[in-house]
């Protein structure tokens, strides 16, 4: 648990209980803070007030107790939808910080702050992916290292590094709220239309995502793909000073580029035979987000063909196009983590003859995006409460069947591939988010390999 005598004694509010609220609160009481928290929830208000945190009451005394208010990535602070208590804290002149800023704050009074660097991930689809090999490059490598984030540990949950590298998957939510983060290694990896109700729009998605550089100095790097135009228009308006120090990897017939963005010009090309790397990632993305986990990685000293020993060991990660059977007549994907259009579209790029599963509840995305690619697919089915969009879209243009529920589409999908002539694809890789019937992706993908394992009979 990380921990910091700058916290001793200063009285913090903590909102929202979750699993970051919770490590917060945590970490802060170690550290000799006073903790008064909130939480909407009355059943998780009465849990925590056991151990020694107060429940915080609006009142003029109180206000005037608190030091900081700690947000947790879940609420909004600006605008009408801001939470209550985010308003409150404004009215009374209350410091309001992140999880990130908070983090800023605990490094920059670190004695150890000289001997550990940090390293944080953005994008709309595969940041697990990219913080993960990162994670296993530096652990194949002996690198001391923490894997934090919005993967699901906590960074406050992390055991202090005394040296090596914070690995930090980043989300929108998270920058929303930041305003000091200042990572060593800052990257984007890509941007697409996602969590528009949250965040308005397309420019604003990205306006928040591009605050992941907004606090770079001299020492340290940005590095983005400025195929996106909401990400190259964002860039313009950076500072002078931000702006050299961030570097553009242009992806170019595999050879990939590093451009200087103030000046336009290449500072280093850089090649990797994609060909020759026996790596277990499937797709153009895939190899995209390797170039950039090794540039970042060689950024940091490391060898390159260290690094690309590691590489070729990392497995993936489950529920991101895993390969869950494979035989001469039949392979079964199961990307249960596609929960937008975007990641749907990466999937059917990697594959042909496809038996498509897709529904669920769909996010306000464009699925006409999807055009390009529906000359792959031989037939689609589709789950979810609600069939809309997809079953609409799909069904003007390809054999399309409706079946609710993802037990009768596995069992459709493997029939109706008994009949093909040709090596087809069975793709699980839903395109929408899983709350209409599903606890969340992970949950949803282990029902999909279950249910491939109880009809192996078919898949065989």
């Amino acid at each position: 648990m990380i921990t910091s005598k700058v916290f001793l004694k200063k009285n913090a509010l903590v909102l929202g209980m979750g699993v970051t609220g919770k490590s917060i609160a945590a970490s802060l009481h170690k550290s000799g803070a006073n903790i008064y928290f909130w939480d909407d929830k009355a059943i998780i208000r009465k849990k925590f007030k056991v151990k020694k945190y107060k429940i915080f009451l609006d009142n003029k005394k109180n206000w005037k107790e608190i030091d900081f208010l700690v947000v947790s990535p879940g609420f909004k602070t600006k605008g009408i939808k801001a939470h209550k208590l985010i308003k409150l804290a404004k009215k009374n002149k209350c410091k309001i910080i992140s999880e990130l800023d908070l983090f800023q704050i605990y490094l920059e009074n670190s004695k150890y702050k000289d001997r550990v660097q940090v390293v944080g991930v953005t994008g709309t689809n595969g940041k697990s992916t990219a913080v993960t090999l990162l994670h296993h490059i530096f652990e194949k490598n002996n690198i001391p290292c923490s894997l934090v984030g919005n993967i699901g540990k906590s960074i406050f949950s992390s055991k202090e590094l005394k040296e090596g590298v914070y690995i930090m998957e980043i989300s929108s939510y998270q920058l929303e709220n930041s305003n000091s983060f200042s990572p060593d290694y800052a990257c984007i990896l890509n941007l697409s239309s996602d969590h528009i109700d949250r965040h308005g729009n397309i420019k604003k998605y990205a306006s928040e995502k591009l605050k992941i550089f907004q606090n770079l100095n001299s020492n340290q790097y940005g590095i983005v793909n400025l195929n996106h135009k909401e990400l190259k228009n964002g860039i313009k308006k950076l500072p002078k000073l931000i702006k050299k120090r961030i570097i553009n990897i242009d992806f170019q017939n595999k050879l990939f580029l590093f451009h200087d963005v103030s000046k336009k010009t290449t500072i280093k090309k850089t090649i990797i035979n994609f060909r020759i790397l026996n790596h277990h990632l499937s797709g153009d993305h895939s190899d995209q987000n390797i170039f950039i986990t090794v540039k970042i990685s060689e950024l940091l000293g490391l060898n390159r063909s260290k690094i690309l020993n590691a590489v070729e060991s990392f497995k993936g990660l489950e529920h991101r196009q895993e390969l869950v059977l494979s035989n001469n007549r039949i392979t079964i994907i199961n990307d249960s983590k596609a929960t937008n259009f975007e990641s749907l579209i990466t999937a059917l790029k990697n594959y042909k003859n496809i038996y498509l599963i897709c529904g669920g509840l769909a996010k306000d995305d464009n699925i006409k995006v999807l055009n390009k690619y529906i000359n792959q697919l031989v037939m689609v089915f589709v789950i979810g409460l609600n069939e809309n969009p997809f079953f609409n879209y799909f069904n003007e243009r390809t054999k399309t069947y409706y079946v609710k529920n993802l037990s009768n589409a596995v069992r459709m999908a493997l029939l109706s591939v008994k009949d093909s002539k040709s090596k087809s694809t069975i793709l699980f890789s839903p395109g929408a988010a899983s709350f209409d019937q599903f606890k969340n992706f992970e949950v949803r993908g282990e029902k999909f390999k279950k249910l491939i394992k109880f009809n192996k009979t078919y898949a065989g």
